[in-house]
């Protein structure tokens, strides 16, 4: 049986950032990862993921996304590739700011002004002018901040478990966590449902979505909810390029449709949608993606961004949440175990 001083379960963005830095403290480190990395159906996957301030009244999000922008830029620098792209990000609104129909909107604002970030009110002349993927007419108000972007979310997660292993960390692919063993009101051992037994001082439960699977006291209070996600490629690209489109919230507020320029790798466009979702189980759940959302996804299209419309639509699938109550993290001590914690509840932080 391998032992280490932490054992992780789950090798999306919780649990390789928290193995990083465990081992830079010089702890010996185990992962275990039911699948390749990125896991095919993990939420840290796929091609991007916004990285932005605009959280509505919640300035201890718009704190942390402040600080993560700065280490982003330093991973940049630090494995020598763009991860992040700083685009900018389109507040598109529906409604007037002050009507009362955008408060998310509004209170996303004025966090920025009053940080005194360069946030520019568009025209509708200069929506056409600067951003001509977008359909002027549809939307009364928008707003530009140029501090914002998105990650390559897969191409991170390749990065970082490359890093890991680097700095000693021991990452065992096809381990899928079964169930735990404890002595004593204190954590012992795991078992894989594929035969393979691991020990440690503590162990940390990183597996978004499995996370109450694993430990069902916590399904009161932690629940996957999926969300569609859909890649179209445009007929022309041109009005897709980042220097013509950063990532977009569309009255997001009312609508949850938010959106990416062309990806430069793959060159498509990914817009999802966030919203309540459908609670599903994050295994024997169907996954796929509806014709009624397809068609939703369309009709958004047609209203907001014309030059999709008719573009194929290349890939789609949902995104799964792993949601706490108070839609905030869960990372702590389990209360009754000793040498056991939970970090979890992404709540779509990051997911957008």
């Amino acid at each position: 049986m391998q032992t280490y001083d932490f054992l992780i379960i789950g090798a999306g963005i919780f649990g390789l950032t928290t193995a990083i830095e465990l081992r830079k403290r010089k702890y010996s480190v185990g992962i275990l990862n039911p699948d390749i990395i990125p896991h095919p159906l993990a939420a840290s996957t796929d091609i991007s993921k916004i990285v932005r301030m605009e959280y509505g009244s919640d300035q201890e999000y718009f704190d942390m996304a402040e600080i993560c922008m700065q280490r982003w830029r330093e991973w940049n620098d630090f494995f020598g590739k763009k991860l992040y792209h700083e685009v900018g990000m389109l507040m598109l609104c529906g409604d007037k700011l002050e009507s009362g129909n955008q408060e998310y909107e509004r209170k996303s604002y004025g966090n920025l002004i009053n940080k005194d970030y360069p946030v520019e009110e568009i025209s509708q002349e200069e929506i056409v002018r600067r951003f001509p993927a977008i359909n002027p007419n549809r939307y009364e108000e928008v707003h530009f901040n140029p501090t914002a972007g998105y990650v390559e979310a897969s191409e991170v997660l390749r990065s970082l478990a490359d890093y890991a292993r680097e700095l000693g960390v021991e990452i065992h692919l096809g381990k899928t966590a079964d169930s735990f063993v404890y002595n004593h009101g204190s954590f012992s051992s795991l078992k894989t449902r594929e035969g393979s037994s691991f020990s440690a001082a503590h162990c940390i439960v990183a597996a978004g979505s499995h996370t109450p699977l694993l430990l069902p006291e916590l399904q009161a209070y932690m629940k996957a909810s999926g969300h569609p996600v859909f890649h179209f490629k445009p007929l022309d690209p041109k009005p897709f390029q980042s220097d013509k489109l950063g990532v977009f919230m569309a009255d997001i507020s009312n609508t949850g449709w938010y959106g990416f320029p062309l990806h430069p790798k793959q060159g498509v466009i990914k817009i999802g949608r966030h919203r309540e979702g459908l609670y599903l189980h994050p295994e024997t759940d169907d996954r796929r993606i509806t014709d009624t959302e397809v068609e939703e996804c369309r009709t958004f299209l047609k209203e907001s961004i014309p030059a999709l419309v008719e573009a194929p639509l290349v890939y789609t699938r949902r995104c799964l949440y792993t949601d706490t109550l108070d839609g905030h993290f869960w990372i702590d001590h389990h209360p009754e175990i000793k040498g056991l914690s939970v970090s979890s509840g992404g709540s779509g932080h990051g997911r957008l």
